[in-house]
């Protein structure tokens, strides 16, 4: 009995180091890296991130480049962070390193070039299938600007699925872009709001998939000197059949409905602009995908909607209503090709934007119909053409263009991103 409280102790120990010297190194590794952003808009808790094409799409497994299309969302309670094993402690590290150029010169907003990194180190103890809690800290580093450090806050997460299709997470919330594209939802988000506080919800079905979340953005207290802020957002997926890959070739027909409310106001307010308001989006579309052995291809038709549900005497954008409408067609090599060992992924797509009157409370303002430097621009109705490339190795390197061109200013805007990504899960310990 001595022996074996002995052995418990050292092995204990020996973890116990092991952790606080990951811990540390963790801290330091990438603190070569930054950003240089003109965005500096922090009073707007401004940040970013995408989706991915993969067919088995995992929204925690994924490199958050700038390319791609939603896909469905996909709750899945059984496997959180890759960690299965249950009463288990985990370590990730989570290191993510980017060089971003955005080359912005139509009116609508601005460009910038981005170098730096995020790292998330995080804890994920898993009791069993259906409850997991995980605790870290949310670093953004910072080249060339002088806080060192832009972004740093706790990362507090509890998922818990009372039954198989639901899952529950509170905290820190999961899945960066919530399948929405670039109308609803800015690419440009993940450098200026990347990390996300409050409450989310999965259910899936064999023909149904959702998530609803709210993300509460400012609280205020007396005397704040800014008003209370926070986004609704539902996603839905209906399809044909499952959303992932069987056999030699796969179709599928899905129809997402999404809709995201974008509110600011609060009855403790202390500020002198008395701004209240509620804008909403909505859109729905038809969805075409197929998979095969070497392909992955796409055409989808969404509709989108904006309404500004204010008071008539609280209305402060260009637009009471709007909508838009963007068809694309995408087409890109699958991951279960001859590239499938590798892990190469590559592709891109084309669309096409006409917006009447859209106004987003999230989404990029290259779509939208005001400017966001400039109060006193806007043009009703938008036409522009859009072009995206993508590839990725490994789920370690990764690479991504798009194109914007506007027919109505005959001016082209385009961005491109380099990253890097380290994001394994250690297993620290097992108590039986």
């Amino acid at each position: 009995m001595r022996r074996a409280f002995q052995r418990f102790f050292i092995l204990s120990s020996m973890k116990l180091r092991f952790l606080i010297f990951s811990l540390l190194l963790l801290s330091v590794a990438p603190s070569f890296a930054g950003i240089r952003s003109l965005y500096e808009q922090e009073e707007y808790g401004r940040r970013s991130c995408s989706n991915l094409v993969e067919v088995d799409y995992n929204p925690e497994d994924h490199i958050m480049l700038h390319c791609g299309f939603a896909t469905c969302p996909d709750g899945s309670p059984k496997k959180y962070h890759g960690c299965n094993d249950d009463k288990t402690l985990y370590i990730s590290p989570n290191v993510e390193t980017f060089v971003r150029d955005a080359e912005y010169f139509l009116p609508y907003t601005k460009g910038y070039t981005a170098l730096g990194f995020f790292l998330k180190p995080t804890l994920t103890y898993r009791h069993n299938e259906h409850l997991s809690v995980s605790v870290g800290i949310d670093l953004m580093g910072i080249a060339g600007d002088h806080k060192k450090i832009r972004g740093i806050s706790p990362i507090v997460s509890i998922r818990y699925s009372p039954i198989e299709n639901i899952t529950i997470i509170g905290g820190t919330l999961t899945n960066p872009g919530h399948y929405l594209s670039e109308p609803m939802w800015d690419y440009d988000r993940k450098f200026y709001a990347h990390k996300e506080d409050g409450l989310q919800i999965f259910a899936h079905t064999k023909h149904w998939k959702t998530e609803m979340w709210c993300n509460w953005e400012d609280f205020i207290v007396v005397g704040s000197p800014w008003q209370e802020k926070f986004t609704f957002g539902w996603s839905n997926c209906f399809t044909t059949d499952k959303c992932y890959y069987t056999g030699n070739h796969y179709a599928r027909i899905s129809f997402p409905i999404n809709l995201m409310m974008n509110h600011r106001g609060g009855q403790i307010d202390a500020v002198k602009d008395t701004c209240i308001e509620t804008l909403a989006n909505g859109s729905v579309g038809l969805k075409y995908d197929g998979f095969s052995r070497r392909l992955i291809y796409s055409v989808e038709i969404p509709f989108y909607g904006f309404s500004n549900r204010s008071n008539e005497e609280h209305i402060h954008t260009h637009f009471k209503d709007g909508w838009g409408v963007y068809p694309q067609i995408w087409l890109g090599s699958s991951k279960y090709g001859r590239n499938h060992q590798n892990g190469n992924h590559f592709g891109g797509g084309v669309g096409y934007w006409y917006g009447d009157g859209f106004i987003s409370g999230r989404g990029s303002y290259l779509f939208q119909s005001r400017s966001y430097f400039d109060d006193s621009f806007e043009r009703r109705y938008r036409h522009m053409l859009t072009a995206h490339a993508y590839y990725f190795l490994n789920d370690i390197f990764g690479f991504s263009f798009q194109a914007y061109y506007d027919l109505d200013e005959s001016k082209m805007d385009f961005a491109a991103t380099i990253a890097l990504r380290f994001d394994k899960k250690f297993k620290i310990h097992t108590w039986k």
